[in-house]
């Protein structure tokens, strides 16, 4: 093995891992949803987060966690979560703009948190309802500029939502 140290896994959803491929059985009643339901890891599982986002340069990860509407701020070399914050309900997609150490996080609610980096930690500078489902942002790391998509716009049609850095 050329990794000798702890395993941390994440896991979106709330369940252990199962099988995928048996998961037709489990429908038409073949196999028991147990039976298709994977040995657990000899690894720390967090179920219910997924790392969205990496500052690779500073080898940070930034986990959102759906089950507590928090994002954690975690040391990739020591598996240590160096900073926790409240979100919008549901976090759903992060985007990190690595210029001026930003991240942003839109949540299934509409709501959008904006997190300044200090150090290893994270700090909320911001955070508002942005637009009913507006859960999806996009940063451009040369104008830092953020996109957000949204379904109904003005005149209810769907559109593009940009804001310019603050």
């Amino acid at each position: 093995s050329c990794h000798d140290g702890p395993i941390t896994v994440l896991g979106a959803e709330h369940r252990p891992a199962y099988n995928r491929v048996l998961l037709a059985s489990v429908l038409d009643g073949t196999l028991s949803p147990r039976s298709v339901t994977l040995p657990e890891p000899d690894a720390e599982v967090f179920l219910g987060a997924e790392a969205t986002s990496l500052d690779p340069a500073r080898r940070l990860a930034f986990v959102a966690c759906d089950g507590n509407d928090e994002l954690l701020t975690v040391d990739i070399d020591t598996g240590t979560v160096t900073a926790t914050a409240a979100v919008g309900h549901q976090p759903d997609v992060l985007a990190y703009d690595p210029g001026p150490q930003r991240l942003y996080v839109a949540a299934e609610s509409g709501w959008l948190t904006v997190l300044d980096q200090h150090g290893r930690s994270t700090v909320v500078v911001g955070s508002g309802h942005l637009a009913d489902h507006a859960h999806v942002v996009v940063v451009d790391p040369i104008t830092h500029h953020s996109y957000y998509p949204v379904p109904a716009g003005t005149g209810g049609h769907p559109a593009l939502l940009e804001r310019e850095p603050t």
